[in-house]
Protein backbone atom coordinates (compact mmCIF):
# COMPACT_ATOMS: atom_id res chain seq x y z
CA UNK A 1 0.00 0.00 0.00
CA UNK A 2 1.44 3.38 -0.26
CA UNK A 3 2.27 6.17 1.56
CA UNK A 4 -1.00 8.22 2.63
CA UNK A 5 -0.80 12.22 2.83
CA UNK A 6 -2.86 14.10 5.34
CA UNK A 7 -3.77 17.42 6.77
CA UNK A 8 -3.42 17.69 10.51
CA UNK A 9 -2.87 20.79 13.75
CA UNK A 10 0.79 19.57 14.65
CA UNK A 11 1.64 20.64 18.03
CA UNK A 12 5.06 22.60 17.82
CA UNK A 13 7.38 22.87 20.44
CA UNK A 14 8.07 26.23 20.40
CA UNK A 15 11.64 26.32 21.03
CA UNK A 16 12.16 27.35 24.84
CA UNK A 17 8.49 29.31 25.12
CA UNK A 18 6.14 28.92 27.41
CA UNK A 19 3.45 26.90 25.47
CA UNK A 20 3.51 25.11 22.21
CA UNK A 21 1.08 26.30 19.55
CA UNK A 22 -1.20 24.19 16.93
CA UNK A 23 -0.26 24.62 13.12
CA UNK A 24 -1.80 23.19 9.96
CA UNK A 25 0.68 21.26 8.07
CA UNK A 26 0.54 18.46 5.39
CA UNK A 27 1.84 15.25 6.75
CA UNK A 28 3.25 11.86 5.22
CA UNK A 29 1.87 8.79 6.97
CA UNK A 30 4.37 5.57 6.56
CA UNK A 31 2.39 2.73 5.02
CA UNK A 32 0.99 0.59 7.31
CA UNK A 33 2.20 -2.37 8.99
CA UNK A 34 0.56 -5.81 8.83
CA UNK A 35 -0.93 -5.38 12.61
CA UNK A 36 -2.11 -1.44 11.77
CA UNK A 37 -5.19 0.03 10.15
CA UNK A 38 -5.21 3.44 8.39
CA UNK A 39 -8.53 5.27 9.27
CA UNK A 40 -10.29 8.62 9.14
CA UNK A 41 -11.44 10.16 12.40
CA UNK A 42 -15.11 11.06 11.59
CA UNK A 43 -15.56 12.84 15.37
CA UNK A 44 -13.23 13.88 18.19
CA UNK A 45 -14.09 15.06 21.85
CA UNK A 46 -12.21 17.78 23.96
CA UNK A 47 -9.82 16.40 26.45
CA UNK A 48 -7.69 17.97 29.44
CA UNK A 49 -4.48 16.57 28.78
CA UNK A 50 -4.35 18.66 25.20
CA UNK A 51 -4.67 21.72 27.49
CA UNK A 52 -1.81 20.12 29.38
CA UNK A 53 0.28 19.40 26.44
CA UNK A 54 -0.26 22.95 24.67
CA UNK A 55 0.80 24.83 28.26
CA UNK A 56 3.67 22.19 28.62
CA UNK A 57 2.37 21.48 31.75
CA UNK A 58 2.69 19.72 34.22
CA UNK A 59 5.80 18.12 32.09
CA UNK A 60 6.86 19.06 28.94
CA UNK A 61 5.57 16.75 26.27
CA UNK A 62 8.18 17.18 23.51
CA UNK A 63 10.83 16.19 26.53
CA UNK A 64 8.59 13.02 27.21
CA UNK A 65 8.38 12.13 23.43
CA UNK A 66 11.82 12.93 22.52
CA UNK A 67 9.96 14.60 19.22
CA UNK A 68 9.69 18.20 18.21
CA UNK A 69 6.01 18.07 16.39
CA UNK A 70 3.06 15.92 18.03
CA UNK A 71 -0.43 15.45 16.83
CA UNK A 72 -2.58 15.23 19.44
CA UNK A 73 -6.18 13.67 19.90
CA UNK A 74 -6.89 10.86 22.05
CA UNK A 75 -10.57 10.75 22.14
CA UNK A 76 -12.97 9.94 19.43
CA UNK A 77 -14.52 7.88 16.42
CA UNK A 78 -12.48 6.86 13.42
CA UNK A 79 -13.87 4.80 10.61
CA UNK A 80 -11.33 2.07 8.93
CA UNK A 81 -9.80 2.95 5.43
CA UNK A 82 -7.42 -0.07 4.98
CA UNK A 83 -6.36 -3.17 7.35
CA UNK A 84 -2.56 -4.60 7.35
CA UNK A 85 -2.65 -8.39 6.51
CA UNK A 86 -2.92 -9.39 10.08
CA UNK A 87 -5.43 -8.00 10.87
CA UNK A 88 -8.49 -9.83 10.83
CA UNK A 89 -11.31 -8.32 13.18
CA UNK A 90 -11.38 -5.20 11.06
CA UNK A 91 -12.61 -4.36 7.67
CA UNK A 92 -13.12 -1.44 5.62
CA UNK A 93 -16.02 1.02 6.49
CA UNK A 94 -15.78 -0.34 10.36
CA UNK A 95 -16.72 2.42 12.65
CA UNK A 96 -14.54 2.38 15.30
CA UNK A 97 -13.67 3.94 18.97
CA UNK A 98 -10.23 5.50 19.52
CA UNK A 99 -8.97 3.48 22.16
CA UNK A 100 -5.57 5.00 23.30
CA UNK A 101 -3.80 2.05 25.48
CA UNK A 102 -0.59 2.31 23.18
CA UNK A 103 1.78 0.36 25.18
CA UNK A 104 0.90 -2.11 27.52
CA UNK A 105 2.49 -3.99 30.21
CA UNK A 106 2.75 -7.94 30.65
CA UNK A 107 -1.08 -7.62 31.97
CA UNK A 108 -2.45 -5.58 29.50
CA UNK A 109 -2.76 -1.92 31.61
CA UNK A 110 -1.30 0.70 29.85
CA UNK A 111 2.32 2.42 30.26
CA UNK A 112 2.00 5.07 27.30
CA UNK A 113 -1.22 6.43 26.07
CA UNK A 114 -1.33 7.35 22.21
CA UNK A 115 -1.28 10.07 21.02
CA UNK A 116 -0.03 11.87 24.24
CA UNK A 117 3.04 10.14 25.63
CA UNK A 118 3.61 7.22 23.25
CA UNK A 119 6.21 8.44 20.86
CA UNK A 120 5.41 8.34 17.05
CA UNK A 121 2.04 8.16 17.83
CA UNK A 122 -1.22 9.95 16.07
CA UNK A 123 -4.15 11.26 17.52
CA UNK A 124 -7.48 12.64 15.67
CA UNK A 125 -5.80 15.77 14.83
CA UNK A 126 -4.95 14.55 11.99
CA UNK A 127 -7.73 13.71 8.63
CA UNK A 128 -6.51 10.51 8.59
CA UNK A 129 -4.25 8.30 10.83
CA UNK A 130 -2.49 4.99 11.47
CA UNK A 131 -3.02 2.66 14.69
CA UNK A 132 -2.42 -0.45 16.02
CA UNK A 133 -5.11 -2.89 15.62
CA UNK A 134 -5.61 -2.72 19.58
CA UNK A 135 -5.82 1.05 19.88
CA UNK A 136 -9.55 1.04 18.11
CA UNK A 137 -12.54 -0.87 19.29
CA UNK A 138 -15.16 -1.83 17.13
CA UNK A 139 -18.50 0.19 17.48
CA UNK A 140 -21.81 -2.89 17.63
CA UNK A 141 -23.51 -2.80 14.27
CA UNK A 142 -27.01 -0.72 14.57
CA UNK A 143 -25.64 1.24 18.14
CA UNK A 144 -28.01 2.48 20.15
CA UNK A 145 -25.56 5.69 20.86
CA UNK A 146 -24.44 8.22 18.34
CA UNK A 147 -21.01 8.88 16.75
CA UNK A 148 -20.53 11.55 18.79
CA UNK A 149 -21.58 9.98 22.01
CA UNK A 150 -19.07 7.09 21.02
CA UNK A 151 -16.14 10.02 20.81
CA UNK A 152 -16.90 11.37 24.05
CA UNK A 153 -17.13 8.01 25.90
CA UNK A 154 -13.37 6.62 24.12
CA UNK A 155 -11.66 7.88 26.80
CA UNK A 156 -13.28 9.31 29.63
CA UNK A 157 -16.25 6.53 30.10
CA UNK A 158 -13.57 4.29 29.44
CA UNK A 159 -11.65 5.46 32.25
CA UNK A 160 -14.68 5.92 34.76
CA UNK A 161 -15.45 2.11 34.02
CA UNK A 162 -12.11 0.95 35.06
CA UNK A 163 -11.35 3.40 38.09
CA UNK A 164 -15.53 2.79 39.01
CA UNK A 165 -15.05 -1.10 38.88
CA UNK A 166 -11.79 -0.97 40.95
CA UNK A 167 -12.96 1.59 43.49
CA UNK A 168 -16.75 -0.28 43.90
CA UNK A 169 -14.86 -3.69 44.51
CA UNK A 170 -12.23 -2.67 47.10
CA UNK A 171 -15.03 -1.09 48.78
CA UNK A 172 -16.97 -4.06 48.88
CA UNK A 173 -14.26 -6.28 50.18
CA UNK A 174 -14.53 -4.20 53.31
CA UNK A 175 -18.47 -3.93 53.50
CA UNK A 176 -20.26 -6.56 51.86
CA UNK A 177 -23.20 -5.92 53.78
CA UNK A 178 -24.01 -2.26 53.09
CA UNK A 179 -26.90 -2.03 50.84
CA UNK A 180 -26.20 0.52 47.75
CA UNK A 181 -28.77 2.94 48.80
CA UNK A 182 -26.20 3.26 51.70
CA UNK A 183 -23.15 3.47 49.90
CA UNK A 184 -22.62 6.98 49.41
CA UNK A 185 -20.60 8.17 46.61
CA UNK A 186 -19.21 12.06 46.30
CA UNK A 187 -17.22 13.22 43.30
CA UNK A 188 -15.26 16.94 42.38
CA UNK A 189 -16.88 17.67 38.58
CA UNK A 190 -15.69 16.36 35.88
CA UNK A 191 -16.30 14.21 32.95
CA UNK A 192 -14.46 11.33 34.04
CA UNK A 193 -16.16 11.49 37.56
CA UNK A 194 -19.78 12.20 35.99
CA UNK A 195 -19.38 8.90 34.33
CA UNK A 196 -18.46 6.75 37.20
CA UNK A 197 -21.32 8.47 39.02
CA UNK A 198 -23.86 7.33 36.56
CA UNK A 199 -22.24 3.92 36.99
CA UNK A 200 -22.91 4.38 41.14
CA UNK A 201 -26.71 5.29 40.08
CA UNK A 202 -27.14 2.81 37.75
CA UNK A 203 -25.72 0.21 41.02
CA UNK A 204 -28.26 1.87 43.22
CA UNK A 205 -25.89 4.03 45.20
CA UNK A 206 -26.59 7.64 46.65
CA UNK A 207 -24.21 10.50 44.66
CA UNK A 208 -23.54 13.90 45.15
CA UNK A 209 -21.59 15.87 42.50
CA UNK A 210 -19.59 18.97 43.84
CA UNK A 211 -19.56 21.82 41.27
CA UNK A 212 -19.72 25.92 40.99
CA UNK A 213 -21.43 25.44 37.25
CA UNK A 214 -25.35 25.96 37.59
CA UNK A 215 -25.34 23.93 33.73
CA UNK A 216 -23.47 20.78 35.43
CA UNK A 217 -25.71 21.24 38.83
CA UNK A 218 -28.72 21.02 36.43
CA UNK A 219 -27.29 17.91 34.38
CA UNK A 220 -26.85 16.54 37.76
CA UNK A 221 -30.31 16.72 38.70
CA UNK A 222 -31.56 15.16 35.84
CA UNK A 223 -29.49 11.93 36.10
CA UNK A 224 -30.79 11.39 39.67
CA UNK A 225 -27.15 12.77 41.40
CA UNK A 226 -27.44 15.30 43.50
CA UNK A 227 -25.71 18.22 42.47
CA UNK A 228 -23.88 20.20 45.59
CA UNK A 229 -22.26 23.77 44.80
CA UNK A 230 -18.87 23.67 45.87
CA UNK A 231 -18.34 27.38 46.34
CA UNK A 232 -20.21 27.17 49.47
CA UNK A 233 -17.51 25.43 51.20
CA UNK A 234 -14.91 27.58 49.98
CA UNK A 235 -14.00 29.55 53.49
CA UNK A 236 -15.87 27.12 55.55
CA UNK A 237 -14.29 23.23 56.29
CA UNK A 238 -16.87 23.13 59.44
CA UNK A 239 -20.07 23.57 56.84
CA UNK A 240 -18.47 21.00 54.62
CA UNK A 241 -18.01 18.76 57.57
CA UNK A 242 -21.54 19.44 58.76
CA UNK A 243 -22.65 19.07 54.55
CA UNK A 244 -21.20 15.46 54.60
CA UNK A 245 -22.32 14.06 57.98
CA UNK A 246 -26.09 15.43 57.44
CA UNK A 247 -26.06 13.82 54.15
CA UNK A 248 -24.56 10.15 55.07
CA UNK A 249 -26.28 10.05 58.37
CA UNK A 250 -23.19 10.23 60.25
CA UNK A 251 -21.10 7.64 58.20
CA UNK A 252 -18.81 9.94 55.61
CA UNK A 253 -18.24 9.34 52.27
CA UNK A 254 -18.07 5.43 51.34
CA UNK A 255 -16.26 6.79 48.06
CA UNK A 256 -15.09 10.04 46.83
CA UNK A 257 -13.52 10.20 43.38
CA UNK A 258 -11.14 12.75 43.64
CA UNK A 259 -9.28 14.10 40.13
CA UNK A 260 -8.58 17.23 41.30
CA UNK A 261 -5.85 17.01 43.77
CA UNK A 262 -3.97 19.25 45.68
CA UNK A 263 -6.39 22.12 46.02
CA UNK A 264 -9.28 19.84 47.29
CA UNK A 265 -7.44 16.89 49.07
CA UNK A 266 -8.41 18.16 52.46
CA UNK A 267 -12.20 18.26 51.98
CA UNK A 268 -12.00 14.84 50.86
CA UNK A 269 -9.86 13.64 53.23
CA UNK A 270 -12.70 15.09 55.80
CA UNK A 271 -15.27 14.04 54.25
CA UNK A 272 -13.95 10.54 53.67
CA UNK A 273 -16.15 7.97 56.12
CA UNK A 274 -14.63 4.57 57.44
CA UNK A 275 -13.41 1.96 55.34
CA UNK A 276 -13.82 4.72 52.95
CA UNK A 277 -12.16 4.49 49.36
CA UNK A 278 -10.50 7.19 47.20
CA UNK A 279 -11.03 6.78 43.44
CA UNK A 280 -8.27 8.94 41.42
CA UNK A 281 -7.68 8.87 38.02
CA UNK A 282 -6.20 12.08 37.20
CA UNK A 283 -4.27 14.90 38.81
CA UNK A 284 -5.68 18.35 37.59
CA UNK A 285 -4.49 20.31 40.41
CA UNK A 286 -1.68 18.62 41.98
CA UNK A 287 0.02 15.10 42.07
CA UNK A 288 1.86 15.32 45.21
CA UNK A 289 -0.16 15.25 48.43
CA UNK A 290 0.20 14.39 51.71
CA UNK A 291 -0.85 11.21 53.68
CA UNK A 292 -1.25 10.59 57.35
CA UNK A 293 -0.56 6.80 57.27
CA UNK A 294 -1.14 5.99 60.82
CA UNK A 295 -4.89 7.77 60.22
CA UNK A 296 -5.23 5.89 56.94
CA UNK A 297 -4.40 2.53 58.50
CA UNK A 298 -6.59 3.20 61.50
CA UNK A 299 -9.47 4.36 59.63
CA UNK A 300 -8.80 1.68 57.32
CA UNK A 301 -9.36 3.62 54.51
CA UNK A 302 -8.05 2.57 50.42
CA UNK A 303 -6.49 4.77 47.75
CA UNK A 304 -7.40 3.59 44.66
CA UNK A 305 -5.21 4.90 41.85
CA UNK A 306 -6.07 3.61 37.91
CA UNK A 307 -4.55 4.93 34.52
CA UNK A 308 -6.91 4.38 31.48
CA UNK A 309 -7.99 0.74 30.64
CA UNK A 310 -7.32 -2.39 29.26
CA UNK A 311 -8.50 -3.31 26.35
CA UNK A 312 -10.70 -6.12 27.80
CA UNK A 313 -12.36 -3.54 30.01
CA UNK A 314 -12.71 -1.12 26.87
CA UNK A 315 -14.79 -4.36 25.12
CA UNK A 316 -16.82 -4.47 28.76
CA UNK A 317 -17.22 -0.69 29.12
CA UNK A 318 -18.87 -0.59 25.64
CA UNK A 319 -21.21 -3.40 25.96
CA UNK A 320 -22.37 -1.80 29.44
CA UNK A 321 -22.94 1.07 27.50
CA UNK A 322 -24.83 -1.04 24.24
CA UNK A 323 -27.16 -2.70 27.35
CA UNK A 324 -28.08 0.30 29.75
CA UNK A 325 -27.20 3.10 27.67
CA UNK A 326 -24.86 4.45 30.17
CA UNK A 327 -23.71 7.54 27.45
CA UNK A 328 -22.24 10.98 28.07
CA UNK A 329 -24.30 14.06 27.70
CA UNK A 330 -23.31 15.09 24.66
CA UNK A 331 -24.82 18.74 23.19
CA UNK A 332 -25.99 18.90 19.62
CA UNK A 333 -22.59 22.01 19.41
CA UNK A 334 -19.79 20.53 17.13
CA UNK A 335 -16.83 22.45 17.07
CA UNK A 336 -15.57 22.64 12.91
CA UNK A 337 -11.85 21.31 11.51
CA UNK A 338 -10.96 24.27 11.09
CA UNK A 339 -12.10 25.94 14.72
CA UNK A 340 -9.88 23.15 16.84
CA UNK A 341 -7.46 25.82 17.80
CA UNK A 342 -10.39 27.73 19.45
CA UNK A 343 -12.13 24.85 20.53
CA UNK A 344 -8.59 24.25 23.06
CA UNK A 345 -8.94 28.31 23.90
CA UNK A 346 -11.83 28.28 24.91
CA UNK A 347 -12.01 25.23 27.08
CA UNK A 348 -8.34 26.39 28.50
CA UNK A 349 -10.15 29.62 30.04
CA UNK A 350 -13.23 27.87 31.25
CA UNK A 351 -15.69 28.86 28.00
CA UNK A 352 -16.67 25.57 27.38
CA UNK A 353 -20.15 24.11 29.89
CA UNK A 354 -19.73 20.51 28.70
CA UNK A 355 -17.49 18.16 29.54
CA UNK A 356 -17.91 16.19 26.22
CA UNK A 357 -17.19 19.39 23.50
CA UNK A 358 -17.35 17.11 20.22
CA UNK A 359 -15.40 18.52 17.06
CA UNK A 360 -16.24 17.04 13.73
CA UNK A 361 -12.81 15.97 11.37
CA UNK A 362 -14.28 13.97 8.26
CA UNK A 363 -17.77 13.13 7.07
CA UNK A 364 -18.36 9.53 7.57
CA UNK A 365 -18.25 6.83 4.23
CA UNK A 366 -20.63 4.75 3.01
Amino acid sequence: MAKAMTEAWVLVSGEGRRTASLHKKTITLDEIAEHEVLAQPLYGCMEGNYVHALRLMPDNIFNMRDEDEIVLGNAGVVQIEAAGSKVKHLKEGDLCIYFCNGLQDEYGYPKLITAFDKPNSMGVFAKRIKLDQHEVIKIPPNSGLSLQEWAAFSLKYVTAWSNWKTAYACWRAQMPDVPPEQTYVFGWGGGVTFGELTLAKHMGCTCFLMTSRQERLDLASRHGITGVDRTRFADSEAEWTDFIQTATGGRGASIFIDNIGTSVYKLTMKGLGRQGVIATSGWKTGSMLPVLRANECQQRHIHVFTHYATYKEGVEAMEFAEARHWAPPVSGEEYGWEEIPAMLEDYAQGKIASWFPIFRVNERGG
